[in-house]
């Protein structure tokens, strides 16, 4: 049985702010001009492009040491410098000018600051300056040697890839509902497969509504079930969204 719709909100609700992740330039980097994302090479860069969704709701701003902070699709060329001491008080002490040069979101979720030490300096300070007008911001960190800066990095985009936005309604017992998480969109066929359950088939399914269930995000969808006469019925059910692939 299909739970009641939700009751719709407005049409100019604002869509949930967007994270924002703060990443530090590399020592290592192509040989030639390019975009900013593509061409520091080092391994933050490495695990970022593994995991990252381009479909998912992330607004990223490089630190450089040369430029401060610049859009990550700023074309610029290799440079040598490094992010010292001495360098990040020189951005701190004339920060609107190190800041200048990227575009900065509105609004903004959870921030989470990727770099060294001296690079993570500069990077509170700047959030502190565009967070002034918003409430206090949701702020992590990395922490530790390269190898768990890593692994929190990439935990991080992962658990981004479907954050939820653009809220629509709610569920009769208040629970706020989403148009979208990540690569899912309401009105979106998907194809339902239980991978840990090895017999049984995958089925057709269409999104209805997108909320946050007892076992995380979960799609309320019309699921297509075959009969014993061979046709088809459409059922309503809950799930989650990890057993869903596009179709």
């Amino acid at each position: 049985m299909r739970v009641q719709q939700p009751s719709l909100l407005e049409p100019d609700v604002p869509a949930s702010p967007p994270p924002l992740l703060l990443l530090a330039c590399s020592a290592t980097k192509l040989d030639q001009a390019a975009p900013a994302i593509e061409l520091y090479r080092g391994v933050m860069y490495e695990t970022f492009r593994a995991h990252r969704r381009p479909d998912s709701q992330l607004h990223v701003i490089i630190l450089s040491a040369l430029h401060g902070f610049i859009d990550a699709d700023a074309h610029i060329a290799p440079y040598d410098l490094r992010m010292t001491h001495g360098r990040a008080t020189s951005m701190l002490e004339d920060l609107h000018v190190a800041m200048a040069s990227a575009t900065w979101p509105a609004r903004f979720g959870q921030v989470f600051l990727a770099g060294g030490e001296q690079y993570r300096r500069v990077m509170r300070a700047a959030v502190t300056n565009r967070s002034s007008a918003q409430q206090p911001t949701d702020l992590i960190e990395t922490r530790g040697g390269i190898g768990e800066q890593r692994s929190q990095l990439g935990k991080f985009l992962r658990n981004i890839a479907l954050e939820p936005s653009e809220r629509i309604g709610v569920l009769p017992n208040g629970t706020p509902c989403y148009r979208r998480a990540g690569r899912f969109v309401v009105g979106d066929r998907v194809r339902l497969s239980y991978s840990h359950l090895p017999g049984v088939p995958d089925k057709l399914a269409t999104i209805r509504r997108i909320f946050a269930g007892p076992c995380g995000l979960t799609a309320e969808a019309d699921v297509e079930e075959p009969t014993r006469g061979g046709g088809i019925t459409v059922v309503g059910r809950w799930v989650c969204l990890h057993h869903l692939q596009p179709a």
